[in-house]
């Protein structure tokens, strides 16, 4: 075998030194090389033969795709990849099943309309997938199904849109095979004539490209201008979690005007692939800052640069999710994962983001990476551990590794990230291998280790860190001012204070008690793009340990697009509504007490997310041992702050919200403040 290769080698030279002025042969010659190469690969081999042993009865169709392309090399080696890789991917077995369920869906759209408010829509889908509950339509594996026929077709259409196609004639064949040949693009997707229906889908101006020369094989433009289709044609509505059974018939699930990051990014691999625009699909298992993941969608550029985009939402080079901090990359792939593979074979508990084993580690394509290596205990018997990050509510696995000489090696990982080492059991439990560790920048590794003997005081006023949704309008508290007259009309008036810490916390005004007594008490707003927006507002008479009301004063009214958004919503309790008033500056908000009162204290929280102590909700704090969270204490906030004493000190930390709310997020404390992870 070894000697027939070297004659291939040289069959080669000879013939590309003949033809070197042929670019396009010296390709197409190239990847046949390499084709032939692999097949001296007896692991390939034996891949396709377990692939012939699975399919069963369905052998036949299979050696029928491999005979048809006996003859061209380059189209046998991609039958040969599509075929080896089929065993693993799934597809129902009866489409009938579903069809009652995909139509009662296109029903309610056709009756809702375009013009129903898209969020109307979703409620309107929650409620029928209830109806549904009980529809499980059984799953066959590919390799016993699809047949010789599909699989002809559609390898042979993927091969014009390498060859002859304007935006793929830069992928190798590698690339090819994974990223234009799949006869998919995601799991329990219909073998169906998906590439001729999709190619129809919204291609406006994609043809005019062909008159500019710069553009005419840009990928990146190609891209640019079908997603900007997609955007203007499906409206899309991103909600952050499922809300209804996966659709797979493409002109119901088209027409669906809500999904997930992840349902877009799905369909937009088959509808860029059906263009033959070589677009993937990437996705982090779990933010590393907050809760959830993310999908996306990365075009395979012809200057041969990754660009991350968001399908039918983002275009590619727009700026997408700057600054968010992930712990590890994966991509969606055709072929297995033979690391993933042997996990599944070897463990019988494997965490569901893992039993999938199509996916390649991307990680060193969006950041820069580390490697991390931890020693396992002796008692240590199983052969897998897991990386993990907090998801807001528990650690949830982001990696995995073989465990080797007691050693576990976790390579290509995001950095300033708060981690824990875990495994699992036979049953799903989580088995903490190591204490938390912030894997710093620069791969040092900082152990978080709450220290018993050592206690410290902590100063809590939220449970979750600001993020940019919330920096932005917390902003709009910005030179706000409380002021108190005797006058209704405030005409002369007395300054008590001016907001310049725009912080998201609640915050605590101490009325000098040289003030004196007044009726009218308010918060005004004088600067531009602000439209008073504030929260909560608490007035404390001297002396009293409640906050007093009178009469609610100020500016009538309320923002256009925001009906609930009057000035009693600063006096209702709820740090979650809030007053937004018609006028972008020189709006108030105060209350008439009817008397001249001399206040004390007045406590105010800006608009916000609700994350900040909130006054009667009654609090828990966590610190982190060696197998798990461990309670000190509850607390009923009585002040815009939380105060935990002999606290052990150095720990990582978590404060809940007993009485509302999900979002909490792991902190340590440092210098007198909290640092969110």
């Amino acid at each position: 075998m070894l000697q027939s290769c070297h004659l291939i080698m040289d069959n080669f030279k000879e013939v590309f030194e003949r033809d070197y002025m042929k670019i396009n042969k010296f390709l197409y010659g190239a990847v046949f090389f390499m084709g032939l190469l692999t097949a001296c690969d007896n692991d390939r081999d034996i891949l396709l033969e377990e692939a012939l042993e699975k399919a069963g009865n369905n052998r036949t169709e299979l050696e029928q795709v491999l005979a048809h392309y006996a003859g061209d090399s380059i189209k046998l080696e991609a039958a040969k990849f599509l075929i080896r890789n089929l065993p693993g991917h799934y597809s129902y077995a009866d489409t009938s099943e579903l069809i009652p369920y995909y139509d009662a869906v296109d029903s309610l759209l056709v009756v809702m309309g375009d013009s129903t408010d898209k969020w109307v829509v979703r409620d309107s889908l929650v409620s029928l997938n209830r109806k549904f509950a009980d529809l499980h339509a059984r799953r066959v594996q590919d390799v016993k199904i699809v047949t010789a026929s599909f699989l002809m077709q559609n390898i042979d259409s993927a091969f014009v849109q390498w060859r002859d196609g304007p935006w793929a004639r830069h992928l190798d064949f590698e690339q090819f095979c994974e990223y234009l040949l799949p006869y998919k693009a995601e799991e329990l997707q219909p073998i169906d004539d998906w590439r001729t229906r999709l190619r129809r889908f919204h291609p406006d101006h994609l043809d005019e490209l062909a008159y500019c020369d710069l553009y005419r094989n840009s990928a990146l433009q190609a891209a640019i201008t079908l997603n900007s289709n997609l955007w203007y044609y499906m409206h899309p509505g991103i909600t952050e979690e499922n809300i209804m059974k996966p659709v797979y018939r493409w002109h119901t699930r088209l027409r669906i005007p809500v999904g997930t990051c992840s349902e877009y990014t799905s369909a937009a691999v088959s509808i860029f692939r059906s263009q033959g625009i070589p677009v993937a699909m990437d996705f982090t298992p779990q933010w590393a800052f907050r809760s959830l993941g993310h999908s996306w969608n990365v075009l395979l550029a012809e200057d041969g640069k990754r660009i991350p985009f968001s399908g039918v939402t983002s275009n590619p080079g727009q700026p997408h999710k700057l600054g968010e901090r992930m712990p590890k990359v994966f991509r969606r792939t055709y072929s297995m994962n033979p690391e993933l593979k042997l996990l599944l074979q070897r463990e019988k508990y494997v965490p569901e983001v893992f039993r999938e084993p199509f996916l390649k580690d991307v990680t060193e394509e969006y950041m820069q990476c580390g490697n991390i290596c931890l020693e396992v205990s002796k008692e240590f018997n199983r052969r897998y551990a897991y990386l993990m990050v907090f998801n807001d509510r528990e650690w949830v696995p982001v990696d995995f590794a073989q465990v080797s000489n007691r050693q576990v090696f976790f390579d290509k990982v995001g950095m300033n990230t708060v981690y824990l080492v875990a495994c699992y059991d036979g049953e799903g439990i989580l088995l903490p291998l190591s204490a938390p560790f912030l894997f710093s920048y620069g791969g040092q590794l900082r152990p978080i280790v709450a220290d018993t003997l050592h206690k410290t005081n902590l100063v809590l006023y939220r449970k979750y860190p600001v993020l940019p949704h919330v920096q932005e309008i917390i902003m709009r508290i910005d030179s706000g001012e409380f002021q108190a007259s005797c006058d209704v009309n405030f005409k002369k008036h007395v300054l008590i204070h001016r907001v310049t810490d725009c912080s998201a916390t609640g915050k605590e005004i101490m009325v000098p008690d040289t003030l004196g007594r007044y009726r009218y008490w308010r918060y005004f707003q004088p600067k531009s793009g602000s439209y008073c927006n504030i929260a909560d507002i608490r007035f404390y008479e001297r002396g009293a340990n409640r906050p007093i009301f009178g009469k609610i004063i100020g500016t009538d009214g309320h923002w256009d697009g925001n009906p609930d958004g009057t000035k009693e919503k600063v006096f209702d309790g709820d740090l979650l509504t809030f007053f937004d008033a018609p006028l972008s500056f020189g709006a108030w908000v105060g209350m008439d007490f009817g008397r001249p009162v001399e206040l004390e204290r007045i406590i105010y929280t800006g608009r916000g997310d609700g994350n900040s102590i909130d006054i009667g909700d009654i609090y828990e704090l966590f610190y982190w041992d060696s197998q798990g969270w461990v309670s000190l204490g509850r607390k009923n906030a009585t002040n815009i702050r939380l105060t935990y004493r002999n606290v052990p000190g150095g720990g990582l930390y978590l404060l809940r919200d007993l009485t509302k709310g999900k979002n909490e997020r792991i902190f340590t404390y440092e210098n007198g403040r909290q640092v969110w992870w």
